[in-house]
């Protein structure tokens, strides 16, 4: 039997970015919908997306919706002039469908006006090659370009959280073996 096995930042989870899906949303375009901005559903994600490629290709940005009434997610669109695109949701409320630039500066998401309060928790994931063996230098790589984003944040920086290491969420031990030889167990 394996495990499921993932790898996360530790010290990086901005849980709770309030988002208020109802009384906050800016217009009512049509009867029982209401419109915000897709930059306030995604916050700092115009600025991850900023970042020249070869920077941002050690980490992502997951973002998922939580609504104060259990497992209640409602239907979402992104709008941007007459177009509409269902915004996809996973079972445990990640956003599948990420925007692109233009809708993310031009773009609005429509709620039903009915939609419960939420809130947009947002999750940096590094991009590990997950396996029995993990090369250093993959790893290496995500607290590098994390280290180069938040480098970047200006101001913003004194807000994130200090990267404090990478955990592997499923597993129940491991080993560094140095170039040497040696090997040391990693903390659980």
């Amino acid at each position: 039997m394996t495990l499921p096995i993932n790898a996360s930042l530790l010290g990086f989870s901005l849980a709770a970015l309030s988002l208020v899906l109802t009384a906050q949303a800016q217009t009512a375009s049509r009867e029982g919908v209401r419109q915000l901005p897709v930059k306030m559903l995604f916050p700092y994600y115009d600025l991850y997306l900023g970042l020249p490629p070869q920077d941002r290709d050690g980490f992502y940005l997951e973002y998922l919706i939580k609504s104060s009434k259990t497992n209640i997610r409602p239907p979402m669109v992104y709008a941007l002039g007459s177009v509409r695109t269902p915004i996809q949701l996973d079972l445990r409320g990640k956003i599948l469908t990420m925007p692109d630039m233009t809708m993310l500066r031009q773009g609005k998401v429509e709620v039903p006006a009915s939609s419960p309060r939420g809130e947009i928790v947002l999750n940096l994931e590094p991009v590990v090659p997950l396996s029995r063996t993990i090369p250093a230098n993959a790893v290496a790589n995500s607290i590098t370009d994390y280290a180069k984003a938040i480098s970047r944040a200006g101001p913003l920086a004194l807000a994130v959280p200090k990267l404090t290491g990478i955990a592997f969420r499923g597993i129940a031990s491991g080993q560094v073996v140095f170039a040497d030889g040696r090997k040391v167990s990693l903390p659980v």
